[in-house]
């Protein structure tokens, strides 16, 4: 967050809190519980490899007026990660997005529009995991609770 620091400054928009931060697999949205079991047991399958993560542009949704980082170039592992998810999901009746999977990690809310000229940066983040997560609304705002995390394993079959 401090790469972006000056930039959410001046853009006056609602930070989000660095608990709340995380890239989206797949969004679910609201299910049974019978679902949301079936979708656990169904992640649990995945067999993914870790890998690194480099966040090293920023970019915003204009309509949205969400401010956001990703990275220029995606592992292929993260894409296979994306895909194999999608398709044990699949066998819990969940449909994913229609649109090309656009990873991005959110880091400002209903900010003003965004400069010209952002900094150069690179962070590795390395990712060893995924998690099913569960938002939940109070008088505070948004949170993420973890429901279950599910570790990625190095193989020699990838």
């Amino acid at each position: 967050m401090q790469t972006a620091s000056p930039l959410l400054d001046e853009m006056h928009g609602r930070p989000i809190q660095a608990e709340n931060l995380h890239i989206t697999l797949h969004f679910i949205g609201s299910v049974t519980q019978h679902k949301k079991d079936c979708l656990q047991q169904a992640a649990k399958a995945v067999i993914a490899q870790p890998f690194n993560l480099s966040l090293d542009c920023f970019g915003t949704f204009r309509k949205a007026r969400i401010f956001w980082m990703s990275a220029q170039k995606l592992p292929a592992e993260l894409s296979l990660l994306h895909d194999h998810l999608e398709e044990a999901l699949s066998a819990c009746d969940f449909h994913g997005d229609e649109r090309p999977y656009s990873p991005h990690l959110s880091l400002l809310r209903k900010g003003d529009e965004a400069g010209d000229g952002f900094p150069d940066f690179s962070i590795n983040w390395p990712v060893d995991e995924f998690v099913l997560l569960e938002s939940v609304t109070d008088s505070d705002g948004i949170h993420y609770k973890v429901i279950e995390k599910y570790p990625l394993q190095v193989s020699n079959d990838f």
